[in-house]
């Protein structure tokens, strides 16, 4: 029998429907997963144990009754620490935040999630209000030593563990992405406005989002449709992402690449390898890969960056007045950066980021593709001890500028982002991105959902963390 842990958003939802499971059960195995995974990763901040049983109590009552409110009812979720969670303490990964109390109202996605009979576990470690300085006490499950991906490192490594089916995550500049390829799971960064950031600590108010993370594309459209704005999932799905990724396409697959700027970025050729070899998977169902100059996306990160640091500061004036010491240097070097910036580079990223969005949809409907495609990360996880944080860091493919730079510009023009599992070289998960029109999440959903059905990832998570310790670089 397939110990429940192990199940997947969708087939954990279709047993919750068929009766063949109970929520309890299926809560009652997170819990005790967590609980064995959990001194070995440590990928939780915070764990509500009795809440979670009682709302899993609650979701098998509604169905007992015939009530039932859709696919993610009794599901288990963890939620990034900077999103608020009723009940719980939201503390950021900051000490500035270590005596917080509990939340007194979820966020706005947390109450859709809650409202479609989410089951609330806890919430996910993150880097320091997920400015990715610093380093959180998770741990890569497959190598200790090694990153484990961008601040929503915790849902990241949940998932891969088999924590939870799914967990939320924000992303400013590839934060649900990148933890995403280095887990070998998937993460999307949805189109803007689609999922409200009410409610959350953000960075920037105009770049951040807040997504799903999952072991399947078919788990993340699931959540989604739970999590997004009903009104504009309505309009931009015709009232279900997950249903939109199932039906057949409308007229070819065309998948758009330029090798020559992954080059640029620093790929290194066992990536590049990996993301060949998953292309070709899906030329062989009849997708057609496009050769096309896509330079211009090299413009996000400068644009992005400056957009981010200067919208950061307001949201952290109040709180660094009060507790400027017990933030981390480096988070406070980059709040300070973005209170320098001139007013009239702000305006000229804010054009940017029209122009580039443009650009981006132009090429998209000029060539009728689908997806731009590329590598989520230049490499797989790096070691912790040789890995370079600064974010104007860019031509080591190593860095944190690297990811920003092959990532930013889903978060600049709003458009959607999905990192897929493509490829494990030297045993290190790498991922596959996919950038798409705007409300095209759907259709990037379905290309990952035949990518994956092609493919021997899915059924590498959720895995069994290596037991060990890792050596000095976090301490």
């Amino acid at each position: 029998m397939t110990e429940l842990w192990r199940l997947g958003v969708e087939d954990a939802s279709r047993a919750l429907a068929d009766g063949s499971l109970s929520s309890v059960d299926l809560v009652r195995s997170s819990i005790e997963r967590i609980a064995a995974t959990d001194p070995h990763v440590h990928a939780w901040a915070f764990v509500d144990a009795d809440a979670a049983l009682a709302q899993a109590q609650q979701s098998d009552a509604r169905r007992r009754a015939g009530n039932a409110r859709g696919p993610m009812d009794g599901i288990p979720v963890g939620v990034k620490d900077v999103i608020h969670v009723a009940g719980m303490p939201t503390r950021g990964g900051s000490e500035s935040l270590a005596d917080a109390g509990p939340a007194e109202r979820d966020a706005v996605s947390v109450a859709r999630l809650r409202g479609a009979g989410g089951v609330l576990l806890g919430k996910a470690h993150t880097y320091e209000f997920a400015f990715g300085q610093g380093q959180p006490p998770t741990l890569n499950p497959r190598d200790p030593a090694r990153y484990a991906g961008g601040s929503s490192i915790g849902s990241g490594v949940a998932v891969a563990v088999g924590d939870a089916p799914a967990m939320l995550g924000t992303d400013t500049g590839g934060s649900i992405r990148n933890p995403a390829s280095v887990n070998g799971i998937v993460g999307l960064k949805p189109s803007a406005g689609l999922v409200s950031t009410e409610g959350a600590i953000t960075i920037s108010r105009t770049m951040d989002a807040i997504g799903p993370l999952t072991a399947s594309a078919l788990g993340c459209a699931i959540v989604l449709d739970a999590i997004a704005d009903p009104a504009a999932r309505d309009r931009a799905f015709g009232g279900s992402v997950a249903d939109s990724a199932l039906r057949p396409p409308a007229g070819p697959l065309r998948i758009g690449v330029d090798c020559d700027l992954w080059s640029r970025w620093g790929v290194g050729e066992p990536v590049h390898t990996a993301i060949d070899e998953s292309l070709a998977r899906l030329a062989d169902t009849g997708a057609e890969i496009v050769e096309l100059d896509l330079s211009f996306l090299d413009a996000a990160l400068t644009a992005g960056l400056v957009v981010s640091l200067s919208e950061s500061v307001p949201e952290h004036r109040s709180r660094l007045r009060a507790a400027a010491a017990e933030y981390l240097p480096g988070t406070r070097v980059m709040i300070a950066t973005g209170a320098l910036i001139d007013p009239a580079d702000v305006q000229l990223a804010l054009r940017m980021r029209h122009a580039l969005r443009r650009r981006i949809e132009r090429a998209l409907s000029a060539a009728g593709l689908t997806a731009i495609a590329a590598p989520t990360l230049p490499a797989g996880a790096p070691l912790l001890a040789t890995m370079a944080s600064e974010l104007t860091d860019a031509g080591d493919g190593e860095s944190l500028g690297s990811a920003l730079r092959m990532l930013s510009a889903a978060n600049l023009t709003g458009l959607p982002g999905l990192g897929i599992p493509s490829g494990e070289p030297d045993g290190r998960p790498i991922g596959m991105h996919l950038l798409g029109r705007m409300y095209g999440d759907a259709e990037l959903i379905a290309v990952a959902h035949r990518l994956e059905s092609i493919s021997p990832w899915r059924a590498r998570v959720p895995l069994d963390p290596v037991i060990s310790r890792a050596p000095d670089a976090r301490e």
